[in-house]
């Protein structure tokens, strides 16, 4: 007796939904995004009873303990800069040390609702720092800790006070 073909058969279809499914679980979960808007994308923190100058008072406090000297520092806008380390000159900037790279920090403080604020901040890697050939390089997500250690500074001095 032949048997006939049958391409599809009871025990393949639920095979098929069981990896139809998982396929659409791991697809949606792998799309979900974080919420950058809220975090300030790089390093953030929230700091609440302290207006803006405060804020930035004590930023510029602590990032100059830390080593870097104030390029910018509006109410709502700072900029800081310090030479980069052996390692930073390694990795971005020219092996033989005639042209150091820099690492300059954008910080903000950003109205998150009423008496609270966000103090969030980018860094870069600056290649020919106040050359024409100036180069910012954004750092990852991934290099954050050091900045967020600094931005969780300024909010522990405030719930210190």
């Amino acid at each position: 007796m032949k048997q006939e073909y049958r391409p599809f058969t009871i025990g393949s279809c639920r095979l098929l939904r069981h990896v139809l499914v998982a396929f659409c679980l791991v697809a949606a979960s792998g799309c979900r995004s974080t919420d950058k808007s809220a975090s300030g994308g790089f390093a953030s923190v929230m700091i609440s009873g302290n207006t803006p100058g405060q804020i930035r008072n004590k930023t510029v406090e602590v990032f100059h303990a830390d080593g870097y000297k104030v390029a910018r520092s509006d109410p709502d806008h700072m900029i800081f800069e310090k030479e980069g380390s052996g390692m930073n000159n390694f990795a971005y900037g020219n092996w033989v040390g005639d042209t150091l790279v820099w690492v300059r920090v954008k910080a903000s403080v950003v109205a998150a609702g009423e008496m609270t604020f966000r103090l969030q901040c980018r860094a870069y890697i600056v290649r020919d720092i106040g050359g024409s050939t100036e180069e910012e390089i954004p750092l990852s997500g991934f290099r954050k800790g050091p900045y967020q250690k600094l931005l969780e500074e300024v909010a522990r001095r405030f719930s210190a006070q």
